[in-house]
C-alpha cells in the first residue's frame, strides 16, 4: 500500500522530445489532432484551426463548406429587396417642397423679368388665374390685400424699392396694392408642409423686406 501511494505521489518520468518550430499537441488515439496557431494579422481575430488526420493518413485536409453561388445570389437579392422597401417608404420632404415651389418661382420671374409685360400691363387671364389661385391665396394678409375685390393683376416698380419690379393688385375701386410673391411662397409651404416649413424656410430663404 505504501508502495502504491509512493508511486502515485511521484510525477511520471519526462520524455525528451526534439524542439519543434510549431507547437503540436499529440493525443494517443487513432485520430490525431494537429493544432497550428495562425498569424494574428491574417485574420480579424486570432483563431486555432485544426486539421484532422486518420491513423492511415487519409482525410488529411477537409475542405471547408462554402455557400454555393446560388445561395449567395439569394442572400444578395434578399438584402437588395430589403433596401428597396426602405427606400420606397422614405419621403424626402425637402425635394417635395422644392418640386412644388421652384416652378412657381420661375413662373413669377418670367412675368416680372422676361420683358413679356411692361409696367402697368394687365396679365393674361391664364397668368392672372395662376397668380391668384396658386400664390395670392397663400399670402398671410390675403384678405386685406384684396380689400373690396380684384379688378386685375399687373406688374410695376415697388414704391419703396424703385429698382425692383413686383406684382400689384388693382382693386375694383381703382386702388393699387403691391404684394410679395415670396410671402405667398412661404405661406404655401406653411400651409401644405407644416411640420417641415420652418426648417425649410430657414435654410432656403434669405431675409426679405417686402409687404
Amino acid at each position: 500500500m505504501a508502495m502504491a501511494s509512493a508511486s502515485l505521489s511521484k510525477p511520471p518520468p519526462s520524455l525528451s522530445l526534439p524542439a519543434l518550430s510549431n507547437p503540436i499537441s499529440l493525443i494517443s488515439s487513432p485520430a490525431v489532432v494537429l493544432s497550428f496557431p495562425f498569424n494574428r494579422t491574417a485574420f480579424a481575430s486570432p483563431r486555432l484551426f485544426a486539421i484532422k488526420t486518420g491513423s492511415d493518413g487519409s482525410d488529411l485536409l477537409r475542405k471547408p463548406v462554402v455557400p454555393s453561388e446560388k445561395d449567395l445570389v439569394g442572400i444578395s437579392e434578399e438584402v437588395e429587396d430589403s433596401e428597396e422597401e426602405k427606400e420606397e417608404g422614405f419621403v424626402d420632404w425637402e425635394d417635395r417642397i422644392l418640386e412644388d415651389t421652384v416652378p412657381l418661382v420661375g413662373f413669377v420671374r418670367m412675368i416680372l423679368h422676361s420683358g413679356k409685360y411692361e409696367s402697368g400691363d394687365r396679365l393674361s387671364p391664364d397668368h392672372e388665374r395662376t397668380i391668384v389661385d396658386r400664390l395670392l391665396a397663400y399670402h398671410p394678409d390675403c384678405d386685406s390685400k384684396i380689400g373690396c375685390g380684384i379688378d386685375y393683376i399687373t406688374v410695376g416698380y415697388h414704391p419703396d424699392f424703385v429698382e425692383s419690379r413686383c406684382l400689384f393688385i388693382v382693386r375694383k375701386d381703382g386702388q393699387l396694392v403691391d404684394f410679395s410673391y415670396w410671402k405667398c411662397i412661404k405661406g404655401l409651404i406653411k400651409k401644405n408642409y407644416p411640420l417641415y416649413a420652418d426648417s425649410f424656410i430657414l435654410r432656403h430663404f434669405r431675409r426679405r423686406r417686402r409687404s
